[in-house]
């Protein structure tokens, strides 16, 4: 286990020797060794206690807090990167216009491309009026986005590509869930509801992955620089939401395995959440399909979808220390698509 998940309202976090326990009321839930935890991500009401978290900090094992119902609070995090070279690349290379384009136009091709092979996977499923036309939309905004001179064309090539792509998933759900868009903040339905969910544990996998390469999270190059947004993870995130995320989303909604009884309306704003046995499911699933293997174009090996997310932060630190000349997103092929989809 690399993550542990506490959604258990009430539950304490300790420290037992060479584990790491959760109790509650005096029983014992679960335990989990040290050595084999990277990040502890606890939901709502949980404590942990001091000597947990100092051990947490010295191991720089992370720690994620979100509310009960999914959304992000904050993050504990030991020392970070001590490579000053790296961090002060990156800034410069976010003050360049010229470097600051180019890292952004590889993350925007990396998610529009992928956006394609999942939509081409999933065209069997898809009206046939849709299908087709939704595949050479996708290619007329990839062109765009390759030809774009400037940010401003950039956003707007992944945004019309962005329109489509959510317009075919509305097509392949049709009225049975609700779902006529991507709406974030509330979601407003069940598919709404599990993509942000996805979004926010991929959010925090991505900070993950730049830190363990010795970057900055703040600081990014597609997603603009606002005080505590994590820019260059929700960079990296880009290409990977559309196989990590949505092609999770679909395959738990198309076989009923979570459905319409899994929300409940929020107490204190309008929109749907979770139910918190929704949340459990979601996670075991999350925990599996993260487990499944990518193939590496460059070495012909395989790598599990989280690797793929380590590698490409480090890819990014790459260009930043002037080690390779381009930023390549991971780009799915067909086969890769059929295997997280199936």
């Amino acid at each position: 286990m690399r993550t542990l998940y506490v959604t258990e309202q009430g539950a304490v976090v300790r420290r037992r020797s060479e584990l790491l326990v959760v109790e509650r009321e005096g029983s014992e839930i679960a335990r989990v060794p040290l050595l084999r935890l990277e990040r502890v991500v606890l939901f709502g009401n949980v404590q942990v206690t001091t000597p947990a978290l100092a051990t947490l900090l010295e191991r720089d094992i992370d720690l994620v807090l979100l509310t009960q119902d999914g959304r992000y609070r904050g993050r504990v995090i030991g020392t970070g990167s001590r490579n000053a070279e790296l961090r002060f690349r990156q800034l410069e290379a976010a003050r360049e216009p010229r470097s600051r384009f180019r890292l952004a136009r590889g993350f925007a091709e990396g998610k529009v491309g992928n956006q394609r092979a999942v939509l081409a996977r999933l065209e069997p499923l898809l009206p046939s009026s849709v299908g087709p036309q939704a595949r050479r939309s996708l290619d007329d905004a990839l062109l765009r986005l390759l030809r774009a001179q400037g940010t401003a064309g950039l956003l707007a090539a992944e945004g019309y590509a962005s329109g489509v792509y959510f317009a075919a998933f509305r097509a392949l759900f049709g009225e049975r869930f609700g779902f006529s868009g991507r709406q974030r903040r509330p979601p407003p339905d069940l598919v709404n509801a599990l993509l942000s969910f996805g979004y926010t544990l991929l959010t925090q996998l991505g900070v993950y992955a730049v830190q363990a390469a010795g970057l900055d999270p703040h600081v990014g190059y597609l997603h603009s620089v606002h005080y505590g947004r994590p820019a260059l993870a929700l960079d990296l995130i880009e290409e990977f939401r559309p196989v990590v995320v949505d092609a999770l989303v679909a395959r738990l909604l198309l076989r009923g395995e979570i459905g319409l009884g899994d929300v409940e309306r929020g107490r204190e704003e309008p929109g749907v959440w979770l139910t918190a046995d929704a949340r459990r499911r979601f996670l075991a699933a999350w925990e599996d399909h993260l487990k499944r293997e990518l193939r590496d174009e460059q070495t012909r090996t395989r790598l599990t979808l989280r690797g793929c997310l380590d590698r490409q932060a480090r890819r990014v630190a790459a260009v930043l220390l002037r080690r390779q000349p381009e930023y390549r997103p991971h780009r799915l092929e067909t086969e890769d698509v059929g295997h997280t989809l199936l």
